[in-house]
């Protein structure tokens, strides 16, 4: 009797270990990534996925998460940005046809967010559309080279992947979302430093610390308050939307001297002086609700 209750636990131990065995982590994480209970930057983070690390990708959740499996064998969320794993999917398809730049964009030699950009693209310019490689990027020709631009960007007419020679939608939620999940990802690395732009050892003020985030995800911002108050559009308070610019007036209530990244729920993450670091504040009460000014809307 007592043999066969030793057998049947350690049937009962084994059975998962091999079927865990069984999975194939086929995708590489490329660069540190957050690993969520849920597809959302809100989700609870259960850790860091180290660069390195073998995952199995169970499926593309939608055109911003992947459903992934780690090797211990905990399901859950990561971005889908190319930049974080070399998983392929599928669904890339031709895409041939003329572009119009909706936005100006960065021009990059590869379909990855990296330092690899060739140029700039100014809105309104027609581009030759070559394929579209995914769901974020883009391949064009663009006065003679041929490169990668970002899809939010571009609007797409004629050819198989642009929906019977309409335009290409554009949807900025996910890239909202990728933005402020790495502008969370620098709380404790960033250290504040008026008129700095050190990116090597991650040292800002309040503008270039935006400038920096944004430029990750090729959305070009000048750096100082004094441009970014009149980047893309302007948005009334109570229109906010994930990823607007919020301005502030520390110093007197009609001069913008401080800026930030609405995440939501009344919240936005800012390069702080007296926090000497990124922090999340609430716009809607005490000290900001007073300074508050006025938002932009770049994505």
């Amino acid at each position: 009797m007592k043999k066969c209750i030793m057998l049947l636990l350690a049937l009962f131990l084994v059975t998962p270990l091999a079927s865990q065995a069984a999975t194939r982590y086929e995708t590489t994480v490329e660069r540190g990534v957050n690993f969520r209970a849920a597809p959302s930057t809100d989700a609870y983070i259960f850790r860091m996925i180290p660069k390195g690390e073998k995952i199995h990708v169970i499926g593309k959740h939608n055109a911003y998460w992947l459903k992934i499996q780690v090797q211990d064998g905990t399901v859950g969320y990561i971005s889908s940005d190319p930049k974080y794993t070399n998983y392929s999917g599928s669904g890339s398809g031709s895409s041939s046809g003329t572009g119009t730049i909706i936005r100006g964009v960065n021009f990059r030699s590869a379909p990855k967010v990296a330092d690899n950009i060739i140029g700039f693209i100014s809105k309104g310019t027609k581009v030759e559309v070559l394929e579209k490689t995914n769901n974020w990027w883009v391949k064009v020709r663009y006065n003679g080279r041929t490169g990668y631009v970002d899809a939010d960007f571009i609007s797409i007419s004629g050819g198989s992947g642009s929906g019977g020679g309409g335009s290409a939608p554009v949807n900025n939620g996910g890239k909202a979302d990728q933005i402020i999940d790495f502008a969370k990802s620098l709380m404790g690395k960033v250290t504040y430093k008026y008129g700095v732009r050190d990116t090597k050892n991650l040292v800002f003020d309040c503008s270039s610390f935006t400038q920096y985030v944004f430029d990750r995800y090729g959305v070009s911002l000048k750096w100082g308050t004094r441009y970014q108050k009149d980047a893309g559009r302007a948005v009334s308070k109570s229109n906010l939307q994930k990823g607007d610019l919020v301005f502030f007036g520390t110093s007197s209530k009609s001069t913008i001297n401080h800026v930030g990244i609405y995440i939501g729920n009344g919240q936005f993450i800012h390069n702080k002086p007296s926090s000497n670091g990124v922090a999340i504040d609430n716009l809607n009460s005490g000290y900001w609700k007073d300074h508050y000014i006025s938002a932009r809307r770049v994505l």
